[in-house]
């Protein structure tokens, strides 16, 4: 589904989700293609992450990646690490690096030009999640994916970023 049109339609229920990417969206990032569609596989979560949870599909797709920061997104940190150089963002330094406002709405842009999201619910998703990772190999996925041919890339990405936000303070 496009981002536009994801918040309200993602459902308040816990599941599995993926975010897929035009080809070429992320320079040197590829992914299993999807099966229906010109995408590529880019980032699988889930939501709640355990049984103390009361995080929802919606609440982490739509709060969290769409309309939340860096500072509560997996997913936007590493597109963040990857993008910075290429966009031209700044990021600064709290408890861990986050983008400037300003870039964070510039993000949550790219994401909504070049993204679709898809979902599916599972009433204990944590239980699934690596074997699902495992199956999938998205690239941009850290834990529970250390093998993955992307991994070095994404990590050293994010690495770096969290030096130049450092620096930056």
């Amino acid at each position: 589904m496009p981002v536009p049109e994801a918040p309200d339609a993602v459902p308040k229920a816990p599941g599995l989700y993926a975010w897929w990417g035009r080809f070429g969206a992320l320079p040197g990032i590829s992914g299993p293609k999807h099966p229906a569609a010109p995408a590529q596989l880019l980032y699988v979560g889930i939501a709640p992450n355990g049984t103390t949870s009361s995080t929802t599909l919606r609440s982490r797709v739509v709060g969290d990646h769409i309309r939340g920061t860096t500072g509560s997104s997996t997913l936007r940190r590493s597109l963040a690490a990857l993008l910075t150089d290429q966009q031209g963002w700044h990021s600064r330094w709290t408890t861990r690096p986050v983008l400037v406002n300003r870039d964070e709405v510039a993000l949550s842009a790219w994401m909504a030009e070049r993204l679709q999201v898809t979902w599916a619910e599972h009433p204990t998703p944590w239980t699934v999640e690596a074997d699902v990772i495992a199956e999938l190999e998205p690239p941009l996925n850290q834990a529970e994916n250390r093998g993955h041919p992307m991994h070095a890339v994404v990590s050293e990405a994010r690495r770096r970023w969290r030096e130049a936000a450092k620096a930056a303070r």
